[in-house]
């Protein structure tokens, strides 16, 4: 049997097994948001990351990687009947998330380690003092040093959410409190605002003025570590792109293993959109939904039954994730990376307007010395999501344009551009 004939055999059972139900450029020394800016990338497994231990071998970093994944999508399946009208809470999940970015808030500033992610909406991070905080790694932000602090009036807009109340002892400030889908982690703290300044892969400031946050004082479950919080990049209008009013972004992550210049995001003006566009479902859908047409394995399409990654009314479909890091499935490999070459041939993700070729790099990871595993998670049911994930996104520009309602691919050599 040919290494292809094997693999397409191998994909289409555990299709059949787990899937199916049973019945551009480089831009320097921005300072200001009004021609859009760049931030720096770091992927939490990076030696550059504060997250980075040296004592994980490559097995524990592959298998730390799938448990991130596995309860990211098991959260973003929780939240997959609500829309903008229903629930505008926000959407995140600890300890599920990729990479990390860099910003300052208040006056002065203070550095916050957080999480890019196009899942999520509100901005928050952790604050003193403390009802109750998990353990951060970095300094926590303590907003009565801020000069330039201050809290959401309760009869703002924002208070108006399903998620905020009114606070405080004459019930004039805005509190929030945000429980999560594995039913034990939860946050809430005052919603605020203070000055922000995001920091490029230059370690430029980007001044991008005041922002509406959640400052939170009460965080209980499995947040830890460097990451203070969240900055939600989907479509919730407390979202970084939403309060910026910005309608294009993308971002270009790197190989692993590749140091070059690092991972970006690109904000604004200096979004890079370019290759196959795809459309997301507008409406009141604030995850970005795409229609994935199917999947081939060479010149050879996967028998996946008709409308398997279709939205229903019990859930399902298909989003675009940079927050998730692995993809769908499960295969392995006993072998040395050169002989990936000659394993089978390249898979590819067919989306209305745009395909998706993976490379080797970017469809393997090792699990172990000599052990190479397909960079893919199974689903778990009929009424799941699937995704994306950022594995599979590398050496890609990924671009988001809010106006024209699209996904843009287009392959390129990330640590090059």
């Amino acid at each position: 049997m040919g290494a292809a004939s094997f693999f397409l055999r191998a994909v289409i059972f555990l299709i059949s097994s787990i899937l199916i139900p049973p019945t551009t450029p480089h831009h320097d020394n921005i300072s200001t948001i009004s021609d859009g800016f760049v931030v720096h990338l770091i992927h939490r497994d990076s030696p550059s990351s504060p997250f980075y231990d040296p004592n994980l071998s490559t097995s524990d970093r592959a298998i730390l990687a799938a448990n991130r994944s596995i309860a990211r999508l098991r959260y973003l399946n929780s939240h997959t009947s609500q829309s903008l009208v229903e629930d505008l809470s926000p959407k995140l999940i600890p300890e599920g998330f990729s990479y990390i970015m860099m910003y300052n808030v208040g006056s002065p500033p203070h550095l916050i380690y957080a999480v890019p992610d196009t899942g999520s909406g509100l901005i928050w991070h952790q604050c003193l003092p403390c009802r109750k905080c998990f353990e951060q790694t970095s300094p926590i932000f303590d907003p009565s040093k801020s000069s330039t602090y201050n809290t959401v009036p309760s009869d703002s807009p924002a208070c108006e959410e399903t998620w905020a109340f009114p606070c405080g002892s004459d019930e004039k400030d805005c509190c929030y409190m945000i429980e999560y889908g594995d039913g034990g982690t939860s946050t809430g703290g005052t919603l605020s605002s203070d000055a922000f300044a995001f920091e490029d892969s230059n370690q430029n400031k980007v001044d991008v003025g005041h922002l509406v946050f959640g400052c939170s004082d009460y965080t209980i479950g499995t947040f830890k570590g460097y990451e203070a919080g969240v900055v939600g990049l989907n479509r919730d209008p407390h979202s970084l792109v939403s309060q910026l009013k910005i309608k294009k972004f993308s971002y270009c992550m790197v190989i692993r293993d590749d140091q070059g210049s690092g991972s970006r995001m690109y904000f604004g003006s200096l979004s890079v959109l370019m290759g196959g566009q795809t459309p997301f479902l507008q409406g009141e859908h604030i995850y970005y939904y795409v229609t994935l047409l199917g999947i081939s394995v060479g010149d050879e399409k996967v028998p996946f039954p008709d409308g398997i990654f279709d939205m229903t009314s019990e859930g399902g479909g298909f989003i675009v994730d940079s927050g998730s890091e692995f993809t769908v499935l499960r295969m392995c490999f006993e072998g040395s990376f050169d002989e990936l070459d000659a394993a089978g041939p390249d898979i590819t993700f067919h989306f209305d307007g745009a395909d998706v070729m993976l490379t080797k790099q970017t469809t393997y990871i090792e699990a172990q010395e000599g052990l190479w595993c397909l960079a893919m998670l199974p689903s778990e049911g009929l009424e799941e999501m699937s995704l994306l994930g950022s594995f599979q996104q590398m050496n890609y520009y990924v671009g988001y344009d809010l106006d024209a309602g699209f996904i843009s691919f287009a392959p390129v050599d990330c640590a090059a551009s």
